[in-house]
Formats: C-alpha cells, structure tokens, sequence
C-alpha cells in the first residue's frame, strides 16, 4: 500500500491493495510505502500472565499470574499463529498487530481460567482452553476490525508458581495414582467377576439337584406311610406288631454281638 501525505491512494479495495510486481511512489516525503505480509503465517508469544514460574510478589502491579476460579494461582504462556487479511484494516487503524493480538489473548485468558478450576486446568482442560481462548480472542478482533485471523493458540505454558510446585505436583501424582488404581479394580473386575459366576452357578445346580433327592426320599416316604396307615386302619395290631419287629430286627442288624464265657456260664450281651 502507499500513503501519500499520509493519506491511502487508490479509488477502491482493488487499487488500494498493490499485488507483486512494479510499482511507483514518490519520495518518502511524498510517500509511504507499507508491505503488509498478507497471508502469510505469523506467530507472536504471549507472556502477560507469566513469569517465569515465580508468582510471588511483594508488589502486586508486578504480578502477572492468573487467579483460577476455586481460587488457586497459575501462570501461563500462550503461542500464538495468525495471519493478516485485511491488510488495510491492520495497517492504518490497528499498526501493531501483535500488540492487538496480546491484548485481546491476555484478556480472554483471564476470564476463562477464572472459571475452571486449577486441577481440571492442569490435567484435562488445557485443550479446552486454548481453543475457547482462540475463539473468544478471535471474537473480539473482529469487533475492533483488526483484519487479523488466529490460526491456532497454544498454550505452551500453564503451570503453578514455583513456590506451590511440589503441592501441585503431588496433587497431580494422586490423581495418576487413582486412574491406575480404578484400572487394576476394574482388570480385577474383569477377570474375578466370570469366575465368580460360574462357581455361583455350579451352587445353584448342586442345591436344585440335591433338593431334588430329598423331595424323591421324602415323596417315597410319604407313599409308604400312607399305604402303611391304610393298612394300620384295618388291622391295626398285626400292623404293630409287624412295625416293631422290623425295627427290632434293623436295630440288631446294626449291633455288635459278643459272648463272653466266664467259665462257668456264657452271657449273651447286646451293646
């Protein structure tokens, strides 16, 4: 583009706007040129909200870490790539792009990670983060027409103060540590839960199977004591006294028998 006496040349977009190739201007005096790399993939770094990992600062104007939003402290650097796209807008209404950009990027940053917390920050929101941070940095690039478009923001850095270090890392360690241990329970789960099922099974058929016998035991001696008791209806003491010789005769069955002579005589016990 070429400003003469600081003004833009050219009657429209399309003449304001000089592609590659020759071109004329007249003295610096007269006029200006300004190269505008458009489309070409830049990055700037962001370092408002760090400090190298020290936080902590007597005098708080030179503090420049964030506030989390369960209140804890972290510092955070941020990579970020643009490119121009509206060469015009960048050039004479925002001249330091970058300046634009670090703005806009320390901003939403500061407002985003108020509203996490620090552990989910450090663990599974970095992600998350760095692409709301793009988009609402990119939001407000738009509504000042910078003619600047973010690529990509990554957040580089986003660590505690060095003095809470060890804290935080041991927060981080226990979380790990509960991961794997949720793995070795579930793996445990796994592998004890089919077992344990099938030896429930096995149970369960054994106890049907056995209560199965008893029924047929107890079935028979229900159908022999009712044909003995019709019997008893009838004759009731030849049926006694064929009970009791029965069971005489099953007891004896079961009964050692010893004769013991003494020399005089010999005795017949029953034990």
């Amino acid at each position: 583009m070429v400003l003469r006496f600081g003004r833009l040349t050219g009657a429209n977009p399309a003449k304001r706007i000089k592609r590659p190739g020759l071109h004329f201007a007249f003295p610096h005096v007269i006029d200006e040129v300004v190269k505008i790399p458009v489309r070409k993939v830049r990055q700037v770094t962001v370092t408002t909200h760090y400090a190298n990992g020290n936080a902590i600062n007597s005098d708080v104007n030179r503090n420049r870490y964030l506030i989390t939003g369960d209140n804890n402290i972290v510092l955070a650097e941020a990579a970020v790539k643009y490119r121009i796209d509206d060469p015009i807008a960048c050039a004479l209404y925002h001249k330091d792009a970058e300046r634009v950009i670090d703005g806009a990027v320390s901003g939403v940053l500061q407002k985003h990670v108020s509203r996490l917390g620090v552990d989910e920050l450090l663990t599974t929101g970095k992600a998350r983060l760095a692409e709301d941070v793009r988009w609402a940095a990119q939001t407000l690039l738009d509504a000042v027409k910078s003619g600047v478009v973010l690529t990509n923001v990554e957040l580089t850095a986003l660590t505690p103060p060095e003095e809470v270090m060890s804290d935080f890392n041991a927060v981080v360690a226990a979380a790990a540590q509960k991961e794997t241990s949720i793995q070795q329970a579930n793996g445990y789960r796994v592998n004890t839960l089919p077992t344990a099922q099938s030896r429930a099974q096995q149970l369960v058929e054994s106890a049907k199977s056995r209560q199965n016998e008893a029924l047929a035991v107890a079935w028979t001696d229900i159908a022999a004591f009712g044909g003995l008791y019709a019997q008893y209806a009838q004759n009731p003491d030849i049926v006694n006294e064929g009970v009791f010789r029965g069971r005489i005769g099953a007891l004896l069955s079961k009964m050692r028998v010893v004769v013991q002579d003494n020399g005089s005589s010999t005795h017949l016990l029953l034990p």
